[in-house]
């Protein structure tokens, strides 16, 4: 992405945490916090102070905020929580139109947004889809945010999926003709299957769509097997980064090899290390910037995220869930063939309550209501859980490398709620008025050393990039536990205690590798022991017999 001098210097403001940590209220009262000396007070103002203007503007990072509409299902704030706060990145397109909201064209989008705001507005960037603001305020050197626009008179259908920016790349010589036919057709609706998968039977029943299986069906593991078999065939080392069943990551590795015009190319040496050990290219920053990580331990969480799913129900989660699939009766034909890897699709509860038959009168007395609601307090237990860890392992990376590279960043850890707020704006006045600022240790949440802590870390700091986390992430077919049309896949971390493990050591021998062959010798082996047992019975019963008969001398 290129910037301008003036706006990489900016100084700007990131939000982030975990769904369900009270981000958006601090981003606001962060806001408001800015505002002159002969601005109205929020006390006097009411629940609509859209005409009033204070000095900052919220950019939502939140990938399922984008889409107008649905704002239970997505935990949209009202306008009364937004305080009179301009806010950017909600409801700015309709679900199944508008193209692909990806990490290219949310930082275009709100590079653009920037660029427009007085030199005075403060850009807020606050949400809870931390890739977007990673590679925004680091984007890695080797990556386009450029992404082709959409083709105009496609169908929503077409217009929700990727579709290739250019004519097909030049391919490897050892591809088949199916393979080419896959090639030419994987992101359409009817993709050109390799005879080897069986097509899907047509659904008839009336039935919602719960009553689909969530396990994917051996059609469908033919189908992931033969998009993976076709990305290793095109660029092998990107194809052995993901498991063949991880299908999003394997399409968007297509993708990205037909965006590129084909694999990576890596050098010998990607970078030049200086003799410090710092890379000359690498994750810098684009911004002076100043980031507040909203944080509560997961433990703490829980119980609040558990009852804000409850709260969701009440204002209408289930009616929209009805709305979302009639828009996907109109995107895919059917709800049974809804992508739910696309775009609103990807919603935390739309899928969870996909068992549930709706609408109908009395709904939370539906055996299904009980389980799905519980699947969704799950999912969204499991999406807090994958939040933080992208920070810690991805984030703060990506900090840590933009520091070694000059980069003026700043990272403040703060309590959620009222307590998190008065450091916060503490910290902000001071970032603001160009002040030394205090030690993160010494401000906001208690445990800051040890959330941090690697950040003072004094180990390599680059971030791998995409050419490295290949080889990081190889992974290997074990043959001797793969079954046909099922390979098991495992990385190259998990391989020596793989083949120490009884499971590898019970398929290496060759008797035992076919289960049905192993179990019918152990009946043939039992049924001869047994034989033996019964003809030694036989003998000594004669022997017995025969000495009995003998006539005593």
């Amino acid at each position: 992405m290129t910037t301008s001098p003036a706006i990489r210097q900016r100084p700007i403001v990131a939000v982030i945490g975990t769904t369900g940590v009270g981000k958006s209220n601090l981003a606001v009262a962060l806001a408001q916090s800015l505002q002159p000396p002969d601005f109205p007070s929020t006390s006097n103002t009411t629940s609509s102070t859209s005409s009033l203007r204070y000095p900052a503007v919220v950019l939502s990072a939140d990938s399922m905020q984008l889409y107008k509409g649905l704002d239970v299902v997505t935990n949209k704030m009202t306008q009364e929580e937004m305080g009179g706060v301009e806010h950017w990145g909600l409801s700015m397109v309709s679900p199944g139109e508008g193209g692909s909201w990806e990490v290219g064209k949310w930082c275009n989008e709100a590079d653009n947004k920037i660029a427009t705001l007085p030199e005075d507005t403060l850009p807020i960037i606050c949400g809870g889809t931390h890739y977007f603001i990673q590679h925004y305020l680091f984007p890695p050197p080797e990556l386009s945010f450029d992404r082709p626009s959409s083709a105009k008179g496609k169908s929503p259908m077409n217009d929700l999926r990727w579709t290739p920016p250019g004519p097909r790349p030049k391919i490897p010589e050892n591809l088949n003709a199916e393979q080419i036919h896959l090639l030419d057709s994987f992101w359409t609706p009817t993709p050109k299957w390799p005879s080897s998968v069986i097509p899907d039977d047509i659904e008839t029943s009336s039935e919602p769509s719960c009553s689909r299986p969530r396990r994917p069906t051996v059609t469908e593991d033919a189908q992931l097997l033969a998009l993976h078999q076709l990305l290793c065939a095109l660029d092998p080392k990107e194809g052995g980064r993901w498991h063949w069943r991880d299908g999003r990551k394997v399409r968007r590795g297509l993708e990205r090899w037909w965006e590129r015009g084909g694999p990576i190319e890596a050098p010998e040496t990607l970078y030049e290390k200086l003799k410090d050990g710092v890379y000359p290219q690498g994750r810098k920053a684009r911004f002076r910037t100043l980031i507040f990580w909203v944080y509560e331990p997961l433990e703490y969480l829980r119980p609040r995220l558990d009852k804000r799913v409850e709260k969701m129900v009440e204002n209408g989660l289930l009616r929209e869930i009805v709305e979302l699939r009639d828009i996907a009766k109109r995107i895919y034909g059917t709800t049974e063939a809804t992508d739910h890897t696309e775009g609103i699709f990807q919603s935390i509860g739309y899928k969870e309550f996909a068992s549930l038959s709706l609408p109908q009168s009395n709904p939370t007395t539906d055996p299904a209501y009980a389980l799905a609601l519980e699947r969704t307090k799950l999912s969204t237990h499991q999406y807090a859980k994958s939040q933080l860890k992208w920070v810690k392992k991805q984030l703060l990376p990506a900090v840590k490398e933009a520091r070694s590279l000059g980069g003026e960043v700043e990272v403040y850890v703060v309590n959620g709620g009222e307590k998190g707020i008065d450091p916060a704006l503490k910290v902000l006045k001071a970032f603001m008025a160009g002040e030394a600022l205090p030690r993160a240790e010494d401000v906001g949440h208690p445990d800051t050393s040890s959330i941090l802590e690697i950040l003072d870390d004094l180990s390599e700091s680059k971030v791998p990039d995409t050419a490295e986390r290949q080889d990081l992430n190889a992974r290997k077919d074990c043959e001797a536990c793969s079954s046909p049309g099922r390979p098991y896949s495992l990385s190259l971390k998990e391989w020596d205690a793989h083949v120490k493990s009884r499971f590898h050591k019970r398929n290496v021998n060759p008797i035992k590798r076919n289960k049905e062959e192993w179990i019918a010798q152990q009946r043939a082996s039992g049924e001869a022991k047994r034989a033996e047992r019964d003809r030694l019975k036989e003998e000594l019963s004669a022997l017995n017999q025969q000495q009995q008969q003998q006539p005593q001398e």
